[in-house]
């Protein structure tokens, strides 16, 4: 299970690269935490959402052990 205090690490320092971080901001996303905390729904209704960059966040929150637990929160 990921620490609270990980999930506040921000994304360029788990690696993901300028275009992600960028379209994150602009969905306001800034971390792991925010990513836990966002409406789904509402997000993909975003004008700056694409499935491109949804796929890489669902990559990223595989990769930390997150992705189940995002899963259940968006049920």
């Amino acid at each position: 299970m990921v620490e609270e205090a990980n999930l506040l690490i921000s994304f360029s320092k788990l690696g993901m690269n300028s275009l992600f971080i960028k379209q994150a901001e602009k969905l306001g996303l800034y971390n792991l935490e925010d990513v836990m905390k966002v409406n789904l729904a509402k997000l993909k209704q975003h004008r700056d959402f694409s499935f491109t960059w949804y796929a890489q966040m669902l990559n990223l929150l595989k990769e930390q052990d997150l992705l189940r637990r995002f899963q259940e929160n968006n049920l």
